[in-house]
């Protein structure tokens, strides 16, 4: 397959590689054509985000992807170095969160106080965003948000229970 200027590059960082297939599946049925790429959340990751070592001649994709819906201390350690340093890309991080990450994100756990502003959406939402509308101001708004901290986006798991959820309420009521 040919990629086309159109099509989206993200990079997804995740030690779980069906995290990737699941991305792929969900901009798929959001037409959007693009490639993924999975990083290990690993020191590699931020020599990525930041293009030094190897990396420094390594093109930035449209976006990054850090699934942080299980929020153990190396996950923990790695989002500090990637979204919330001072040295973070030009390329908008969007977190993958869970209610647990959300939680600790809000409280300001994470970043030593400087709490995240934005209500997350679901992924397929956030896909479907991309294609609506002119993609570029898409981009440029996300950009201008992440000036005030990464982006949050709940993972297709957490979407998935919430629905689960409501209907279990509406059959109940």
């Amino acid at each position: 397959m040919t990629r086309t200027a159109e099509d989206l590059d993200v990079v997804l960082i995740s030690d779980i590689a069906d995290c990737a297939t699941l991305l792929h599946d969900t901009m798929l049925r959001a037409n959007v054509n693009g490639v993924v790429r999975r990083l290990p959340a690993d020191k590699r990751t931020i020599d990525f985000v930041r293009r030094s070592g190897p990396y420094q001649h390594q093109a930035p994709p449209d976006l990054y992807l850090f699934d942080y819906a299980i929020p153990d201390a190396k996950a923990t350690s790695l989002v500090r170095e990637v979204a919330f340093c001072p040295k973070k890309p030009d390329v908008p991080v969007i977190l993958l969160v869970s209610p647990t990450s959300q939680a600790m994100l809000d409280a300001g756990e994470i970043d030593d106080g400087k709490s995240v502003m934005l209500s997350p959406t679901s992924l397929p939402a956030f896909i479907r965003k991309l294609r609506i509308g002119r993609r570029k101001l898409f981009f440029r708004a996300l950009r201008t948000l992440y000036e005030f901290g990464p982006i949050l986006v709940n993972t297709p798991a957490t979407a998935l229970r919430q629905q689960q959820r409501q209907q279990k309420l509406a059959m109940t009521a």
